[in-house]
């Protein structure tokens, strides 16, 4: 039996980040998600390092990426980390945004980030057959069902 199309198939980093790539990452983790009264710093958070390892599997499609981002924040100072990281956002935003992703989807899954915000992580709730129905009766095909009275099924831009 094949999985569902909704589950895509599990990916892997192609390794695990050195020592040095892993130091540089909590740095600029902890700039960007400061302690702050009595919640740690992001690289502080038990559990973090294993979410980063399933963060790092999720965007396995930017690890090259992240891992060339932090071999160049290797060397700025923890002073000057902040405002390099605003340059990082503004001259080459698809690169921060993949670094940033990995590291607030790793710090939010940890067990007591989740617990603060009151997140029990995901689960399967199927709607129930009233569900489907008010969606119907609401509305909610309506623009499927007269595009389908257009022809065939086409790419919307």
């Amino acid at each position: 039996m094949s999985a569902p199309l909704s589950v895509p198939e599990k990916r892997s980093a192609p390794r695990s980040l050195d020592e040095t790539e892993r130091a540089v990452l909590a740095a600029v983790a902890d700039v960007l998600i400061p302690a702050k009264g009595p919640a740690p710093a992001a690289s502080a958070e038990p559990g973090f390092d294993e979410q980063l390892r399933r963060a790092l599997d999720a965007r396995v499609d930017a690890f090259d990426v992240i891992v060339s981002v932090l071999n160049l924040l290797r060397p700025v100072p923890a002073g000057a980390l902040f405002a390099r990281l605003e340059e990082l956002d503004a001259g080459e935003p698809d690169t921060f945004q993949a670094l940033s992703t990995v590291i607030a989807g790793a710090w939010l899954m940890t067990p007591g980030v989740r617990e603060r915000i009151g997140y029990a992580g995901p689960r399967a709730a199927k709607a129930g057959f009233e569900d489907a129905a008010d969606d119907l009766g609401d509305g909610l095909l309506d623009p499927v069902l007269v595009r389908a009275d257009q022809g065939p099924s086409r790419w919307l831009r």
